[in-house]
């Protein structure tokens, strides 16, 4: 079936929830996929940061064949080796002490917003995200979302959320905005060390460690959203590393399993105590399969080379998008992000163009996305080459030219 088949079949079968681009994706390898029509498109969106490692990299296919061939699931009734090993992983390779899996973003938020809340005292249940973050579909994720536009149409949102305003360039705002807003039913500080949805907007180090001091001051859990920056994304196996501030509670899924549903919440142990059997569980969740192939990817990742190689190809990425930035003053006003989550960030005339310069790219075989309505998001398989940054640097280039 070529496109045009694929298209139609799928229009008649699906409930709209989703805007798609005009291709049916069949094969990937590496930072490249191919459509139906034999199109070639080179990948600066990996499955919305989730392929990392690129498509059906070498070592996490060879994971999931050799356990898809021995065992594909029980049930956590049950102990299974690639669930164990890739636990015992992440704490070995992070702050935490104990780790609960589950198969998306949500989902992991979920556990943490319920751990949160059981772990504290009756009283305290309320927990406070930021303006502009994006935390999950579910109605418990969605409403700790600070963005009214996901809430629309599924009012009355679950109670005990609040957003606090957030603008990068006024921390000690921020910070009394934020302190002003906890009270006696507070519990938790959910953020993402960068929020990727609305824009690649990163916190800075001393706004987090105004976070984690005003936790510490009142009692509460700070949370940690790395669902979408962490293992890799901005140089680092998790971002905190790089921002000298430790959460008590940490989320990730996305690049866990390269495209495999997989998500974790991580935290410490008299934290993780909160939980008991029967508090909470998930039928699928630490699949033996996903779980396989998260271990081949934190092994890809654990090596000596990867994270510098990370580093180097963020810098080239940013340091490309910024000569474009300059070069094209009228829709562009400069580059964010952190690693290989980089972000042009359009001028008022650029956000108009938005749409169509991500259309265009599309057309001539680049896949990124208009993100928060304000940037062009790059977020590429971490395995990207220079070369590859620079085909996509030229493509990029002429579309600004034409726009």
């Amino acid at each position: 079936m070529n496109n045009k088949d694929l298209i139609a079949q799928s229009e008649a079968a699906f409930i709209g929830t989703y805007k798609r681009f005009p291709a049916a994706m069949v094969e990937g390898r590496g930072c490249w996929l191919t459509d139906a029509d034999g199109k070639r498109y080179l990948d600066f969106l990996s499955g919305i940061a989730v392929c990392s490692l690129g498509h059906c990299h070498p070592a996490v296919t060879k994971a999931i064949c050799a356990q898809a061939s021995r065992l594909i699931h029980v049930s956590n009734l049950f102990y299974t080796e690639p669930q164990t090993r890739l636990a015992t992983m992440l704490v070995e390779n992070s702050f935490a002490d104990r780790v609960f899996f589950a198969n998306s973003g949500a989902e992991a938020n979920e556990a943490a917003i319920k751990l949160a809340r059981i772990y504290s005292p009756a009283e305290r249940y309320e927990i406070i995200s930021l303006e502009g973050s994006f935390h999950g579909r579910t109605l418990a994720t969605v409403a700790a979302t600070g963005q009214p536009k996901f809430h629309v149409g599924f009012e009355p949102m679950p109670q005990g959320f609040k957003a606090a305003p957030f603008t990068s360039d006024n921390i000690a705002g921020d910070l009394a905005a934020l302190e002003e807003m906890i009270g006696p039913h507070t519990c938790a500080i959910l953020c993402e060390p960068l929020q990727g949805e609305s824009g690649v907007r990163p916190l800075s180090r001393e706004y987090l460690q105004g976070i984690r001091n005003l936790c510490d001051k009142h009692g509460l859990l700070l949370i940690y959203d790395e669902i979408q920056v962490g293992l890799g994304r901005t140089g680092s196996l998790f971002a905190y590393e790089q921002l000298g501030v430790t959460p008590d509670i940490m989320t990730l899924a996305k690049a866990l399993g390269n495209g495999l549903p997989l998500g974790a919440m991580l935290t410490v142990n008299k934290i993780a105590a909160a939980f008991s059997p029967g508090t909470h569980a998930s039928t699928f969740g630490g699949n033996p399969v996903a779980c396989a192939a998260g271990v081949a990817v934190m092994e890809t990742m654990l090596q000596a080379d990867f994270m510098p190689k990370v580093v180097e190809r963020g810098a080239y990425l940013a340091a490309g998008l910024d000569l474009l930035a300059k070069k094209y003053p009228i829709l562009a006003t400069g580059v964010r992000g952190a690693g290989l989550i980089q972000a042009l960030v359009l001028s008022d005339v650029g956000i108009k163009q938005g749409p169509a310069i991500i259309n265009s790219l599309f057309e001539q075989g680049i896949l990124a996305n208009f993100a928060g309505n304000a940037v062009l998001r790059f977020i590429p398989p971490l395995i990207i080459s220079n070369a590859e940054i620079d085909q996509m640097l030229t493509v990029l280039d002429q579309v600004l030219a034409e726009s």
